[in-house]
């Protein structure tokens, strides 16, 4: 098979426009919604920073409290098994991986969370909610595509993920030259 443009193959491009499609959505969520929620909390010391990041935090793991719910009551169905093994791609299965994937991001939005919460000035805390949003709506719909087919959680994946990668952009920016870009 050939090379199209950029050395990318016919079959890659459309995980390209997926990846392209990820950034602009969460981008256009991203700002649209900071043009119409003009939150800011009454207070901004300590405290009230660990309180909104673990409440945002708390919204965020629902999807793998609900999952793993879910996954308890499947693993009673004997139809999700082959002798001892579960069956692969059935309900159960598909399950098992969205709880692993939702507890690995979880954990990167968690640590970028916190870390956005300690540099972050008053005027922007609406950014922690806004970036949990976008979390929990990636999250489910991960979690809704991965039913439909395993190609469609890509779009979920992403909106969760990638994120997460400018938030920790953001934060090493922050970090290493104490230079505060406004998000």
């Amino acid at each position: 098979m050939g090379r199209g443009p950029l050395g990318f193959s016919r079959r890659t491009w459309p995980f390209v426009k997926v990846l392209v499609g990820n950034w602009l959505f969460a981008f256009i969520y991203y700002v649209g919604l900071k043009q119409v929620i003009f939150w800011t909390p009454p207070s901004w010391d300590v405290a009230d920073r660990l309180e909104l990041m673990v409440k945002c935090s708390i919204l965020a793991i629902l999807p793998a409290v609900a999952a793993i719910a879910i996954v308890a009551a499947q693993r009673l169905n004997p139809d999700m098994w082959v002798g001892q093994q579960v069956k692969r791609y059935s309900a159960l299965d598909i399950n098992t991986r969205v709880i692993l994937n939702t507890v690995e991001q979880f954990l990167l939005f968690l640590v970028g969370i916190a870390g956005v919460a300690l540099y972050l000035p008053a005027t922007e805390a609406r950014s922690i909610p806004l970036l949990t949003s976008l979390f929990l709506m990636g999250r489910i719909l991960f979690w809704i595509g991965y039913h439909k087919n395993p190609h469609l959680r890509a779009f979920g994946f992403g909106i969760t993920f990638y994120p997460i990668v400018g938030v920790f952009f953001w934060l090493l920016v922050r970090m290493l030259t104490g230079y505060h870009i406004p998000i």
